[in-house]
């Protein structure tokens, strides 16, 4: 269907759909992301919605506890009153993107954040809020410090997908023993590294299947599998359908 349509008539599906979805249906993912803090105000200052990450570094259990709560009841007046200012800047229509800020706990401990804050804009075109988010820097850098140690693997089994990958050359490229390679690596992606490999390739697979007219067996090829049905097995594993009927469903 995509492929047919032209870019206006793309993003207008894509309006329509996401209009026809229930407002704010996008912050629930906030509600999974125990290293972000997601939060809403209106233009009093007052705080409207958060989840649940926000709600734990300032002490609160549950989201009624701070609807109409300012920053003033909930940090230091220094850092409230910098706060302040900076929301002036998005009721006034600015973007505030990735700025460094200081923010307080709950408990009063200081950390640094990296924090991003747009208006909230009614169906008029009116300002009426601001939704915003905020990292804890070292948090994150200490979230991503598994990726960092993985990423010279996933980088080959990015490159090398298409070809016999063995599980040895990548542990060594981990520096790292098979048995522990093996365990460290399921515990950080929660599959093996021979079910990530199939990960990879069925993505690449089901890419082809969409955006190309290719015939099934050079998809095959191309995405490692030994043959079409290999191919077909493997992908009717994960998509619940075979190639054949995937790619059909996208060229109706």
């Amino acid at each position: 269907m995509f492929m047919t349509m032209s870019s206006t008539e793309k993003i207008q599906y894509a309006k329509d759909f996401l209009d026809s979805a229930e407002p704010f249906c996008v912050s629930q993912l906030f509600e999974y992301m125990s290293d972000t803090y997601f939060f809403v105000k209106d233009c009093q200052g007052r705080f409207i919605k958060a989840n649940k990450a926000f709600l734990k570094l300032f002490g609160y259990d549950k989201l009624e506890d701070i609807i109409g709560l300012t920053d003033y009841d909930m940090v230091s007046r220094e850092l409230a009153v910098r706060y302040e200012m900076d929301d002036a800047r998005i009721f006034a229509g600015e973007k505030v993107c990735e700025i460094s800020e200081p923010v307080s706990s709950g408990d009063g401990v200081v950390s640094l954040h990296v924090s991003t804050k747009l208006p909230v804009i009614d169906r008029n075109g009116k300002i009426i809020g601001l939704i915003g988010i905020t990292r804890d820097s070292v948090k994150t850098l200490d979230a991503l410090s598994p990726l960092q140690e993985f990423q010279p693997v996933l980088d080959i089994i990015e490159r090398d997908f298409n070809k016999t990958i063995k599980i040895e050359d990548l542990a060594q490229e981990a520096c790292m023993s098979v048995s522990t390679f093996l365990r460290r690596f399921k515990k950080q992606f929660g599959l093996t590294p021979g079910a990530y490999i199939k990960e990879v390739r069925y993505k690449m697979a089901t890419r082809l299947l969409i955006e190309s007219a290719q015939p099934l067996s050079s998809i095959a090829f191309d995405c490692g599998f030994s043959d079409q049905s290999h191919m077909t097995r493997e992908f009717k594993k994960l998509a619940g359908v075979t190639p054949k009927a995937y790619r059909k469903k996208f060229h109706q």
